[in-house]
């Protein structure tokens, strides 16, 4: 997978989402310490609050919340005035690999988070390339990848709260 895709300031950040992708490591507890959230280690309770539970008044899912964080990101591309018109062709040309890599990784049990875990990553990586490491919600979603979970719901009210994270025992 190229690394050194060309998107401007944020070049290094970006790659350091392809460089995790690409090492191996995922879902794999690392040592890093975990972020701050719920930690839980049940997958069926995982999935639950994945792709049943609804989040805050608006009762959004956790498929919802992402979509909604990932459409700030679209509206810096594309606002018309854009320097970041272009990251869109720059980094689509990657996801198919990224793709490929991710699902070599998932054992049985764990592709079933296939869709989630690219939608996610895909996130980190545009969210890095056009607000480097100011978007908190993306950076949180990748650090909990960094330590080995998969962030798979949320803990409160949207907005206020906290990620939950499943991490195999």
């Amino acid at each position: 997978m190229d690394k050194k895709i060309e998107v401007g300031e944020n070049a290094g950040l970006v790659a350091e989402v392809l460089d995790f992708v690409s090492g191996g490591n995922l879902l794999k507890v690392s040592g890093r310490a975990y972020p701050s959230g719920e930690v839980i280690n049940n997958i069926e309770v995982a999935k639950k609050f994945a792709w049943d539970e609804v989040y805050g008044s608006d009762e959004y899912t956790w498929a919802d919340l992402r979509s909604d964080k990932m459409s700030e990101i679209w509206s810096v591309i594309y606002d018309g005035e854009s320097k970041y018109a272009d990251v869109d062709n720059k980094l689509s040309g990657v996801l198919s690999e990224m793709s490929r890599e991710i699902l070599s990784q998932l054992d049985q049990q764990h592709k079933e988070f296939f869709d989630d875990i690219v939608s996610d990553l895909k996130g980190c990586l545009y969210s890095r390339a056009v607000l480097g490491r100011s978007n908190k919600f993306f950076e949180n979603i990748f650090n909990i990848y960094q330590s080995g979970g998969w962030p798979c719901g949320w803990k409160g009210e949207w907005p206020n709260g906290h990620m939950i994270s499943y991490y195999i025992n």
